[in-house]
């Protein structure tokens, strides 16, 4: 079971990519998005978002271990069940990254969390891609 965990609902200008990973993960794997609504800080956001988490738990981080997608697709086969924890505009608390398995980080660049959860989604369908063999991802 993977979970994508974030902070707001997703821009209605991304909302379709959102569906269009989602609907070709669940093909691969069970795998659930789960927006918590803004709160007045990022620690009641933290104390939200801890409470949905479930088994090895992936925070994105801008300072965070960033991978190759072969690695990524690696850290997918290890964990059965892995949580993707996204904040939101004003970022994570710092209880819910001491928390974290693992930071992770999905580019040098800061991303709008929207578009993090886009880049997000794509690498876990990438991930599943590179296990199952397909030709997907060209090295």
């Amino acid at each position: 079971m993977i979970k994508v965990i974030a902070v707001g609902k997703i821009a209605l200008h991304l909302k379709e990519a959102q569906e269009y990973y989602i609907n070709r993960l669940k093909k691969l794997t069970d795998i659930k998005t789960i927006e918590v609504k803004k709160q007045r800080t990022k620690e009641d956001e933290g104390k939200l978002l801890l409470s949905k988490i479930r088994g090895f738990t992936v925070t994105l981080d801008e300072r965070g271990k960033e991978l190759t997608s072969i690695e990524f697709a690696k850290l997918l086969q290890r964990h059965r069940h892995i949580s993707f924890v996204i904040g939101g505009a004003d970022g994570l608390s710092e209880n819910v990254k001491k928390e974290a398995d693992m930071l992770l980080s999905l580019s040098k660049l800061t991303l709008q969390h929207d578009i993090a959860r886009i880049v997000l989604l794509e690498q876990i369908y990438r991930g599943f891609q590179i296990i199952k063999g397909t030709p997907y991802h060209r090295e």
